[in-house]
């Protein structure tokens, strides 16, 4: 191939209108000079900006994880002010069984007394049971004469829902609105269960051994004596 000599290829290019700049040594190395300050300059402020966006997504995900955290709390501190009771049992085939259970209350001017039902009693108070209720409720109250009896039997009627979560709601505002029945500024509370924690929405209760230990037992019966007499001397 023929190579053209500089001053022939310069008029073929002015002829062509191609402008043509000639760069000394000194003014290219300036010029790469520059480009790399530029490109590095570039750079810094690429990571500058991701850094700042990273910080602020921290700081944001710091909000965030005290948010849920207190929303948590939150949660934790509402579930732990209401009653405890047990999920479902299982039968023999290892099927789960329905949520049943029966309590009946008892309230007078000074006292709610709340018993839970074995579940050989059928959800009602038999000749035994009632002895040992009326037993209880005379040791604790100053006056049995007006005495308002009721019951509450889970699963309730009308109500689609008969999990543990429903069934604590439910159990939780019939219990409040005994509690509310009592005319005393300062009633005495006495709960005597076996398959339900209430001590979470009455922290002050009297926790007494459930029906079916007191109706057979004699140290359960010595046991629920001793929880309310030392309740009076307190």
């Amino acid at each position: 191939m023929q190579i053209l000599p500089a001053e022939e290829s310069r008029r073929i290019l002015d002829a062509m209108g191609i402008p043509v700049v000639v760069l000394r040594e000194g003014s290219h190395e300036a010029t790469a000079i520059s480009e790399t300050t530029t490109a590095e300059t570039g750079l810094s402020q690429t990571i500058s900006e991701r850094v700042e966006v990273l910080e602020k997504s921290v700081a944001l995900s710091g909000e965030v994880v005290e948010i849920e955290k207190t929303l948590r709390d939150v949660a934790d501190n509402e579930a732990s002010e209401r009653p405890v009771i047990r999920p479902d049992s299982t039968d023999a085939m290892g099927k789960s069984k329905p949520l049943r259970f029966t309590l009946v209350s008892a309230v007078t001017a000074d006292v709610l007394f709340a018993c839970e039902l074995p579940d050989w009693a059928g959800g009602l108070l038999e000749g035994r049971l009632t002895g040992i209720c009326s037993d209880l409720l005379r040791a604790l109250s100053l006056s049995t004469e007006d005495v308002d009896w009721q019951y509450f039997h889970w699963p309730i009627a009308g109500i689609i829902d008969h999990g543990c979560e429903a069934a604590t709601d439910a159990l939780d505002a019939w219990l409040h609105r005994r509690w509310a029945e009592t005319r005393s500024a300062d009633p005495v509370i006495a709960f005597a269960v076996s398959e339900i924690d209430l001590s979470a929405s009455f922290s002050d209760a009297l926790i007494l051994p459930p029906l079916d230990q007191l109706a057979v037992s004699g140290d359960a019966k010595r046991s629920a004596w001793k929880i309310i007499h030392e309740h009076k001397r307190g």
